[in-house]
């Protein structure tokens, strides 16, 4: 039974990465690879299922799934300890490594602690003798108590979660707070080594962005080595991406590297940049 058990959860955990996507296969798979899971968690425990539990299969499946639920937070937090990232397969692999380990341990605990899981061992040592088996049987009354454990937790906790799910969804949020922001828009955006700005100079698109801020006026500033060489007031309307554009003069031909910063308020993007017909390392820079 326990070589069943593990084959089952292989086989349920092989089928759930190829059928990402469809959650009408994934989930039924995964609920039969975590029941058989949570199954040989129980019997490397408390042993394999008594006779008289035999009586509550309903409720040795709810344990069994709890227990294969409990596997996964653990595996989790093993793979976070181990520097793996917490994703589809590496959870797959974990769940084969502790299917692995809890069969063998079921393996382990039946071999060495019982001689004869058929036979009941009588104190001294010898075999028991059983007598005729006068346990009450389970009527439709205890049957329908068995399944009431099942269901009615299973139901409230579905309930309740929904009634969670949906005050969360539709609960107040406070308003996130606005923002400005400016960045570089059009061929602007493709920048990745210093820019070789021409005698006649350089037009750089640029985008500013305003999100749950009024329209505000504010101050557009070009700097080229730390010095400002343009200071313009420019109007933000409330929620909107604008573009416009800032012209950079020629610069020195001297071949030197120079930091172009566009602020917009207290916000900005920019650049490295020299002269185009400049030589590098021709003067100090």
């Amino acid at each position: 039974m326990t070589v069943l058990l593990v084959l089952v959860a292989y086989a349920g955990l092989a089928g759930v990465l190829p059928a990402a996507g469809r959650p009408w296969i994934a989930l039924p798979l995964c609920l039969i690879a975590l029941v058989a899971v949570g199954e040989l968690a129980l019997r490397a425990v408390a042993g394999p299922r008594p006779e008289n539990g035999a009586r509550l299969p309903a409720a040795r499946i709810g344990f069994a799934g709890i227990a294969g639920l409990v596997t996964l937070p653990l595996v989790a937090l093993a793979l976070h300890a181990a520097g793996a990232p917490v994703r589809p397969a590496p959870l797959v692999a974990g769940g084969v490594v502790a299917a692995t380990l809890l069969g063998a341990g079921v393996h382990v605990r039946e071999r060495f602690t019982r001689s004869d899981p058929d036979q009941p061992v009588g104190t001294a040592g010898l075999p028991a003798q059983r007598g005729p088996d006068r346990s009450p049987r389970p009527g439709l009354a205890g049957t329908a108590r068995t399944a009431a454990a099942v269901i009615v937790p299973a139901l409230l906790a579905i309930v309740a979660g929904g009634f969670a799910v949906r005050a969360y969804l539709t609960a107040p949020r406070p308003a996130q707070p606005g923002y400005l922001s400016v960045a570089l828009a059009g061929w602007a955006t493709t920048i990745e080594h210093p820019v070789a700005v021409p005698a006649r100079g350089l037009t750089v698109p640029v985008r500013v962005t305003s999100s749950g801020l009024a329209t505000v006026t504010t101050v557009l500033r070009l700097r080229v080595g730390g010095q400002v060489l343009r200071s313009v007031p420019v109007t933000v309307a409330a929620n909107t991406a604008q573009q416009t554009s800032v012209r950079i003069p020629a610069l020195p031909a001297d071949g030197c590297l120079r930091a172009v910063s566009i602020s917009v308020g207290r916000m900005s993007t920019g650049f490295y940049a020299r002269a185009a017909a400049g030589v590098p390392g021709r003067a100090a820079c």
